[in-house]
């Protein structure tokens, strides 16, 4: 039987889900626009703010997406599991903020990088 490292065995599940904290990656507004890693300008104060992404709006990347923007510092990982499940197994360097808690603890998350969110 092959085994998978536990990172790979964490990220071999095909989509992430990646949020921001900051609106300079927030989710376009107009849906059919195509979303991108690229930062965004920030709105002026007359424009309505943009809405917090949810599990829903969030932007969902591929793995090797993910995975270079690991590679490049660019990005966090976030195991959103209960703490059980984390300490059970988890991607190699992922931060451990159960999905309940990602709205009080989102100021432990970098602003000037993409949030990618997982759970197996």
């Amino acid at each position: 039987m092959h085994r998978i490292s536990l990172r790979g065995r964490a990220l071999a599940g095909g989509v992430l889900l990646a949020v921001a904290v900051t609106p300079a990656f927030a989710a376009p507004q107009n849906p059919k626009q195509a979303p991108s890693l690229t930062p965004q300008t920030a709105a002026a104060p007359a424009e309505k703010p943009q809405m917090t992404p949810t599990q829903d709006t969030a932007r969902r990347i591929p793995v090797d997406e993910a995975r270079k923007a690991l590679a490049k510092g660019e990005a966090v990982l976030v195991d959103v599991r209960n703490k059980e499940a984390f300490e059970a197994s988890h991607a190699q360097g992922a931060l451990s903020i159960p999905l309940n808690e990602i709205g009080s603890r989102a100021g432990e998350l970098p602003k000037n990088k993409l949030i990618i969110t997982y759970c197996t």
